[in-house]
């Protein structure tokens, strides 16, 4: 277990600045590069992130705090999958800057499992299976509605509707405060000052404490009363593993799958040969479906180095961070040939075993809970979008602006097709 003394709030402030470079990092291993904004942003997230691929396999940086960044597929799977040297209970950088455990995220093996116990009934392949229709529905429902309009701002009309309004029924709370959910978790996930980050933290903390506490005087069927239960476990241990789950399926609905969403769509809009041949073989949508979760890795998370290990000539020294970019896994040319296209025939979207080869969804025991609902949400969009919505394209003159950080992500969207 980690001491997370001044990793939660109860200690230091987080060290966003620039710090001097440590005697044991070697002049060729160090780069100027802020995760949070990275240079070259302006080109888009990803082509920020590729630029770390130009030097050495693992780099430091001396911004937020100082920490190292692994950038090749090999070196962080290694990371993921080697917990006992690289501890997920202190996931965020500069350490700190995420003052609650978020169970099961922050969490090591084996005391995990417990965690993982409450969440992954909620998202089985059956339960999935059972959400289809209502998937397929919402999203026709939200198509016809934009169809007739000739254009739309795919973020706020689409990405962060459909599956957020999916995921507020998983969790049985109320739509028409999906808005507002929405702006809670964007807020504290992409605030630039702790003071905003903590604000909305605790507004978000306040609200859903009072829907735990109804939830364990009158449980439903839904994932919220399935965490509040917790609190009768013989393992439980306190009001912050209960608080912590929460959160982190709250951020975790609110997000990630609106990112990619997003992503797969801005790719479309650029390629209309690729929106031709999905319409065309929709038989081949299987494929895009992996294929854009392989090429838009959204996650950079920290990990707490345990202790002192040597890889590809460096020295990682205990209590120090590293930062693991799923983006850069996405796009290394070493394991995904001209990695920044999107080929649905691709030779190496599938291992051995025929299962996906990409990383997005992670490896190791942190591997993604909801991978089976992103997969499916993202299926029955591209399914029904294309179906519905002649060729789009972006709107000349609407910058597109991605953003980094925790979770990379797309602001604003503006496309437009042709209405008959």
């Amino acid at each position: 277990m980690v001491d997370n003394a001044g990793a939660y709030g109860g200690g230091n402030e987080p060290n966003f600045s620039t710090v001097p470079q440590p005697d044991h990092v070697a002049d060729a291993h160090v780069v100027d590069f802020d995760y949070r904004d990275p240079m070259g942003i302006d080109e888009g997230v990803y082509a920020a992130l590729s630029r770390l691929q130009k030097g050495p396999d693992i780099v430091w940086t001396p911004r937020n705090g100082g920490h190292w960044i692994v950038t090749r597929a090999e070196d962080i799977k290694w990371v993921q999958e080697h917990f006992e040297t690289f501890s997920h209970e202190v996931f965020t950088i500069p350490r700190g800057s995420t003052p609650i455990i978020m169970p099961p995220l922050t969490v090591d093996p084996p005391n995990h499992a417990r965690y993982r116990a409450v969440l992954n009934p909620a998202f089985t392949p059956g339960k999935v299976n059972e959400l289809r229709t209502k998937i397929r529905e919402l999203t026709i429902e939200l198509i016809e509605r934009l169809k007739a309009k000739g254009r739309c701002e795919f973020v706020a009309d689409f990405a962060r509707v459909m599956p957020v309004s999916i995921f507020l029924g998983i969790v049985d709370l109320p739509l028409e405060r999906r808005a507002e959910f929405v702006e809670w978790a964007v807020a504290w996930i992409q605030a630039e000052d702790m003071q905003t980050r903590y604000a909305y933290l605790a507004k978000i903390s306040d609200y859903l404490r009072t829907v735990l506490d109804e939830r364990g005087a009158n449980p439903g069927d839904d994932l919220l009363s399935r965490i509040a239960r917790w609190r009768t476990n013989p393992r439980f241990a306190g009001e912050d593993e209960v608080m912590g789950m929460a959160l982190l399926v709250f951020f975790g609905g609110l997000d990630t799958v609106a990112s990619m969403l997003s992503f797969t769509t801005l790719h479309l809009a650029r390629n209309p040969d690729l929106q031709r041949r999905l319409r065309e073989e929709p038989a081949v949508i299987d494929r895009a479906v992996e294929e854009f979760l392989r090429r838009h890795g959204l996650s950079n998370t920290g990990r707490l180095i345990l202790h002192d290990i040597e890889r590809k000539g460096v020295t990682m020294k205990k209590d120090e961070m590293v930062l693991v970019p799923i983006g850069l896994s996405s796009i290394d040319e070493r394991k995904h040939p001209d990695p920044f296209a999107v080929d649905f025939d691709r030779a190496d979207l599938f291992d051995d075993k025929k299962q996906p080869a990409h990383n997005t969804f992670g490896n190791g025991p942190h591997k993604c809970v909801g991978a089976p609902l992103a997969r499916a949400e993202l299926r029955i969009f591209l399914e029904e979008w294309l179906t519905r919505i002649p060729e789009f394209r972006l709107i000349v003159g609407e910058p597109v602006k991605t953003h980094a950080g925790n979770v990379n992500g797309v602001d604003a969207l503006h496309l437009e097709w042709n209405v008959a």
